[in-house]
């Protein structure tokens, strides 16, 4: 990008180059360098944690669990000297190939580079674990209260440890009945009392596989883990939605009928089925509708 900008300053109109220069002095200042590189450490840690939580296959407890993980690394390398060290020597090799002076401005109260960097890439680290934990903090009286009930863990849990969630979702369970509840809470208690730790399930999704055969047995906790495994963790699918209408729905198909859009939408967000369409047998029903339209060249 630098020789680029560079080349369009010696050589393009007046215009371009002005703009050029002003682009190249922004991302060639120390400021902007060092705030790069304290970003694209951190993000590089939270890279697969974030796209693992924009899958549709993201379970609750799962989630938290990688998030407590990656917090705790990053509370470790705030205070990491050798992890800092790598980065302030990948700053000054940069600095290097790039012809660019590390020289503090005076405005600043930092005087030399790496007392800059210590303290951004501190301060950030320090931002993104204060946000992490509002952002998924509102889920950790979910996941202790549903984490009770997993046969990995339910076998030395009292009624009292998870009566917070049947109280919570009361309204949403076949029976309301607290003895009745409490009964099934027993019998699942029994259940994995005799089956090995090993082969206990761990996850929500592993334990709807078991209960599936089972589930008329144990109808109120069946729920309760159907509830969970469908609780969103991020607003990724919905955002996703609306990505799809703005591919479909452009300026210049602004007049689409809706059933059509609808049509639009369900073919492009399942492009997996719509990739196994018969073409053939499509163009047969087209073709069988009054309005002929002929999709082939004769």
């Amino acid at each position: 990008m630098v020789v680029a900008l560079e080349y369009m300053i010696e050589n393009c109109d007046s215009e371009t180059s002005a703009n050029s220069r002003a682009y190249l002095k922004s991302i060639t200042d120390l400021d902007f360098i060092i705030c790069l590189f304290v970003v694209s450490r951190v993000f590089a840690i939270l890279k697969p944690y974030t796209e693992k939580l924009q899958s549709k296959n993201c379970e609750l407890t799962q989630c938290y669990d990688n998030i407590q993980d990656v917090a705790t690394h990053l509370a470790e390398l705030k205070y990491n000297e050798k992890k800092f060290d790598e980065l302030i020597n990948e700053l000054d090799v940069f600095l290097h190939d790039n012809d660019i002076t590390s020289t503090i401005p005076r405005t600043n109260k930092f005087q030399n580079v790496t007392d800059y960097l210590r303290h951004t890439y501190e301060i950030f680290v320090e931002t993104t674990l204060s946000e992490l934990d509002t952002r998924f903090s509102k889920h950790q009286k979910n996941i202790i209260s549903i984490i009770n009930l997993l046969p990995s863990t339910v076998i030395d849990k009292t009624l009292i440890d998870v009566n917070d969630i049947f109280e919570f979702y009361r309204s949403d369970l076949p029976s309301n009945n607290i003895d009745i509840v409490k009964a099934e809470f027993e019998l699942w208690q029994h259940k994995w009392k005799k089956t090995p730790a090993n082969e206990r399930p761990s996850n929500i999704f592993t334990t709807l596989n078991v209960l599936l055969p089972i589930k008329s047995f144990f109808p109120n906790l069946n729920c309760l883990f159907e509830i969970f495994a469908i609780l969103s963790v991020t607003v990724a699918t919905a955002e996703r939605s609306f990505s799809t209408m703005k591919r479909i729905k452009t300026t210049l198909r602004n007049s689409i009928g809706d059933k059509r859009l609808s049509d639009l939408a369900l073919i492009h967000v399942h492009r997996d089925v719509a990739n196994n369409l018969n073409v053939e047998h499509v163009i047969d029903m087209f073709s069988k509708n009054k309005r002929r339209i002929n999709f082939v060249k004769p």
